[in-house]
């Protein structure tokens, strides 16, 4: 009977608040965890992140003031304008340039008169950069503006270009000066072109005919002294035509006239030219064609002529004994003339500086051969106008070949 009535008896529910209830205790875990927290922010992250921010705050204020030392140091002037126009910095050098006015506080238009066309506020707005240069007092100024929206200012950054703006005044004078200058030389040549050109062709007129006339004389030293002045008065004449070629072609003046040029015919006429000169060193020139039918290219007659006649002369001044041969023919479809002597020939040192003008393998008084150094620079000159090139091979004391490569022969 005891064992009945156990069984049947009810079974007391645990206490709602007690330790046991799961209930209860996962709220004071919960309660614990926030509380610990709440703790670490306050006693921990808080003043940790108060620190930074102090530090940080800190840190721009040494920025401030370090750009503010800088700004006050600096030798340009500084000016900083506010939305209405007026001046709330300006630095040690912007008080320099205004020394009896009080800057602060002005309507920077009253200060820089160029901003009256400046809109300061679209400046800002826009953050716009504007370079201006302007003559302040005595000095000028070279001024960049620049707006900061973020600020509503706009800062005035100054550069004292007084000595740039002079050496530019100085620079444009010496200019007026070069081309007067120029425009006087260019007077003075055509004047002494006639004045020596005409005497010159007098004198060796002349002289053709005092050789003719006393050609049967049997005083062959007359002939010589007459053949020497004959051929002087062709190398100042050519010394003058080199001149006056080299300034043209400097100055881009030199206009070229194509027209039909008969190669054979124009090379027989400067070797006829050329043969007294020849003749007085003891040399001779060869001319040889290999073309049967006339060889027709289209060029510019006067720079071909100086071309060839530069080339001959150079052959003839730089050879003692031998021979100047000069070739015509064709290679492939160019059309070719090679003049070749049997000279002092070039330093392979040299040829690098073979068309620089006023150069010559040998300078100074005491030079062996004479010369202006122009000749083989104004071939070059030429040889571009007429769309020509030059090649050149030349041995120490074997002799010098010129290659002059015309392009395409052309059939009429």
């Amino acid at each position: 009977m005891d064992s009945s009535f156990r069984s049947t008896e009810k079974i007391k529910p645990e206490s709602l608040f007690s330790i046991e209830n799961p209930l209860l205790f996962s709220l004071l875990l919960l309660i614990v965890i926030v509380a610990v927290m709440y703790i670490y922010y306050r006693f921990v992250i808080l003043p940790l992140k108060q620190k930074h921010l102090k530090e940080e705050q800190v840190l721009r204020l040494q920025q401030a003031e370090s750009t503010a030392l800088f700004s006050e140091l600096s030798p340009d002037p500084i000016f900083r304008i506010d939305l209405a126009g007026k001046v709330i910095l300006a630095n040690n050098s912007a008080h320099k340039i205004f020394p009896h006015r009080v800057l602060l506080g002005q309507e920077v238009k009253n200060l820089l008169p160029f901003f009256l066309n400046l809109q300061i506020k679209e400046i800002i707005e826009q953050e716009m950069t504007i370079n201006h240069s302007a003559l302040v007092g005595e000095n000028y100024y070279q001024f960049i503006i620049e707006g900061i929206n973020k600020l509503k200012i706009c800062q005035v950054y100054g550069r004292d270009i007084t000595e740039l703006k002079k050496t530019e005044k100085d620079l444009k004078e010496t200019l007026v000066k070069a081309e007067e200058v120029k425009k006087i030389k260019e007077l003075f040549l055509a004047q002494m072109s006639h004045e020596i050109r005409s005497p010159l062709n007098v004198i060796i007129g002349y002289t053709d005919m005092l050789i003719e006339e006393l050609r049967n004389i049997e005083k062959k030293n007359i002939e010589g002294i007459l053949l020497s002045i004959k051929n002087n008065g062709k190398r100042l004449y050519r010394t003058i035509d080199l001149l006056l070629n080299m300034s043209q072609l400097q100055a881009g003046k030199y206009e070229a006239r194509l027209e039909k040029i008969d190669l054979a015919a124009l090379i027989t006429i400067l070797e006829g030219e050329f043969s007294s000169i020849a003749k007085e060193k003891g040399l001779t020139i060869n001319f040889i064609n290999e073309f049967t039918d006339p060889i027709i290219v289209v060029n510019d007659y006067y720079s071909m002529t100086q071309i060839f006649s530069n080339l001959i002369d150079n052959s003839i001044k730089y050879t003692d004994r031998g021979e100047i041969k000069i070739k015509l023919y064709k290679d492939g479809s160019n059309v070719c003339v090679d003049i070749s002597d049997t000279g002092k020939g070039i330093s392979r040192e040299y040829l690098d500086k073979l068309f620089v003008p006023f150069s010559q393998e040998e300078m100074g008084y005491s030079r062996k051969y004479e010369g202006t150094g122009l000749g083989l620079a104004l071939v070059k000159g030429f040889l571009d106008i007429n769309k020509a090139i030059i090649k050149v091979k030349s041995e120490v004391n074997l002799g010098t070949t010129f290659t002059i490569v015309l392009g395409e022969e052309k059939k009429w």
